[in-house]
């Protein structure tokens, strides 16, 4: 069984360690000493390390849906079910396109971006002889016909989903045991309502027999007759009063 390595995902916030990246002019001739193997470069060797990504690898793209800050879609191409489409993202400095079939070159994988010079001049570039292991300055005559090339980072994207695909009719293999969560059947659905309408119908008749019951024994029960308390109206006693002295007939002496 051959194993599947995942594609590395990109943050979308990466930006280059270094400052400077990309910088416009900043032309390099990085030469292997092989036929088909010496460009012009937008920027040196460097680069690999100080203003591409940690992960970044030529054969290989990023997990994502869009090109990183100061990198621009240059081209696509859109594969099948099984290819995903791969996009290469190039510099924002220049206006950049697609090699075709850069990997028919030696290290073509690692310059997909190329650039063709709108005016021709010369021009002071820096050299780097990877063979003597060498970094000199040489001027060179920059031409309409020669190419500026450059480092650039690949994302794939899922392709959408082929419409006729989801009518296909699904092969044995296809099927599987249904879950616990799946849904009941029609004859099921109807007993459960059945069900559910009797059992309302009789919590509401037992209900009703209760309210019955309880209005008989209330008509049934001896009347309670309430008497009121009457409270009259309070009156002050009168005081007593004062002792008096009788009044008597003046005593006299009785006849002899």
């Amino acid at each position: 069984m051959s194993t599947i390595t995942p594609s590395p995902t990109l943050d979308p916030d990466w930006t280059p360690s270094v400052y400077g990246c990309n910088r416009k002019g900043d032309f390099w001739i990085w030469d292997y000493h092989a036929q088909n193997d010496q460009r012009t470069v937008l920027g040196g060797p460097s680069q690999t390390t100080n203003c591409l990504p940690s992960t970044w690898d030529p054969s290989r793209a990023y997990a994502g849906t869009q090109c990183p800050t100061g990198y621009t879609s240059a081209c696509l191409s859109t594969g099948s079910s099984a290819t995903p489409t791969t996009t290469v993202c190039c510099p924002t400095v220049y206006s950049f396109s697609c090699v075709d079939n850069a990997s028919k070159n030696p290290h073509g994988p690692w310059f997909p971006c190329m650039s063709q010079y709108d005016y021709s001049t010369k021009r002071r570039v820096t050299v780097t002889d990877f063979a003597a292991n060498t970094i000199d300055f040489k001027d060179v005559n920059q031409g309409t016909n020669l190419h500026l090339f450059a480092m650039g980072i690949s994302h794939t994207s899922p392709t959408a989903t082929d419409p006729a695909d989801s009518s296909a009719t699904p092969s044995p293999s296809d099927t599987s045991e249904p879950s616990s969560s799946s849904s009941i059947s029609a004859g099921a659905a109807a007993g459960i309502g059945v069900g559910s309408a009797a059992g309302v119908m009789l919590i509401a008749l037992l209900g009703w027999f209760l309210l019955r019951r309880r209005r008989k024994e209330e008509a049934d029960a001896p009347p309670v007759a309430g008497y009121p308390v009457q409270v009259g109206d309070t009156k002050e006693m009168p005081s007593t009063a004062r002792p008096q002295e009788l009044y008597g007939d003046t005593a006299r002496e009785l006849p002899g």
